[in-house]
Order: C-alpha cells, then structure tokens, then sequence
C-alpha cells in the first residue's frame, strides 16, 4: 500500500468517525428538542443529519480512489 493510500484510509476513518458522530447527536437533539407539530425536525438537527450524509458520501468516495488505486 503506497503512502498516499496509507493516508487516505486514515482520512477515511476520521471522516467516517465524525459522520457517525454528527448521525448520533442528530438524533439525541431530535429525543431533546423534537421538531414542529407538522414532523418538521428543528433546523439544527436536519443540518447534522445532512452533514453526517454528506460525510458518508466522501467516505464512499475515498473507498472508491483506493480501490482503483489497488
């Protein structure tokens, strides 16, 4: 496995950790501040639920870079 390779599983990780991160406070600020009547959740979690989205597609993407670079 080459460095960059080497480098890039640990960003990997790291991003994949805080993504799991971002997932799990979405949800404890969902059960400590629900959203509107209408099922609407309150902005601040749909941000930590998108963040942690987003987070896992970058993850997908590295996955992708090092399997070509295998």
């Amino acid at each position: 496995m080459s460095e960059l390779a080497i480098w890039a599983a640990t960003v990997k990780t790291a991003i994949h950790d805080i993504a799991k991160q971002a997932a799990a406070l979405g949800t404890g600020l969902q059960n400590a501040a629900p959203g509107d009547k209408t099922g609407t959740p309150n902005n601040s979690v749909q941000y930590l639920v998108d963040t942690s989205e987003h987070l896992d597609h970058v993850v997908e993407q590295i996955e992708k870079m090092l399997e070509s670079e295998r």
